[in-house]
């Protein structure tokens, strides 16, 4: 099985007469989706070890993470960031191209 590509082919399409907006509502909504999936697994994860008696809600509240998490938790934290600041990079490089493209029909 091969990997689903990371990006779509061709034009995006606008939705707004601001181009940036397009970029924000894209941004807004991938930041959305991966709120609500982990808050999902958070819930679940929770529910499952105070059904097994393993922790309490109470313990994940007071939890203080060590430096290994810490490092985990960041490296996740830029990831997240990196995916929700796609689509402004996609559009800056499109823009980039556009203008590369013109300049080379003027010449």
């Amino acid at each position: 099985m091969t990997d689903a590509p990371t990006r779509a082919k061709g034009p995006l399409p606008q939705y707004f007469d601001d181009p940036a907006l397009d970029q924000l509502h894209a941004a807004l909504l991938a930041l959305a989706a991966e709120l609500s999936v982990a808050n999902d697994r958070i819930d679940t994860l929770e529910r499952l070890l105070e059904r097994k008696g393993l922790t309490t809600r109470a313990d994940v509240e007071s939890y203080e993470p060590d430096e290994t998490a810490l490092r985990e938790r960041a490296a996740r934290r830029e990831a997240l960031v990196a995916r929700l600041l796609r689509p402004f990079r996609d559009y800056r490089e499109q823009l980039i191209e556009r203008a590369k493209l013109i300049e080379r029909t003027k010449r």
